[in-house]
């Protein structure tokens, strides 16, 4: 559990490094997604990417809770940690808009969120 806690945790600084590091005054058409919101699944998000980064956040965070309390559950998220984390790290560098951004920062703070106890 502590694995999967670091990779997302590490997957988490590379997307919100990426969000400060953003260009909001592109002259691309990437303007097109003016009223991102950070809801579940993405859905605010016009970068189909980052749609998908979400939706799998969410089914991450749904087997999560209910891997709780269970180590053989818990151990069997690692692989999904990781391919959560790659597609993380892809999108770090994706020169993302600020609002995109935004909305994976977002995602990566569920999934971590529910990695935490309590």
């Amino acid at each position: 559990m502590r694995r999967v806690l670091g990779l997302l945790m590490c997957a988490g600084l590379l997307v919100t490094g990426a969000a400060g590091c953003s260009s909001s005054g592109s002259d691309k058409a990437s303007d097109k997604t003016e009223a991102v919101s950070t809801n579940d699944g993405g859905e605010g998000s016009g970068n189909a990417d980052v749609t998908a980064y979400c939706k799998a956040v969410d089914s991450f965070v749904k087997k999560a809770k209910a891997a709780q309390g269970d180590a053989a559950k818990a151990q069997a998220l690692t692989a999904d940690s990781q391919d959560l984390a790659k597609k993380a790290q892809a999108l770090a560098t994706a020169n993302l808009s600020a609002d995109d951004a935004q909305v994976v920062a977002d995602c990566t703070k569920k999934s971590t969120d529910a990695l935490m106890p309590g």
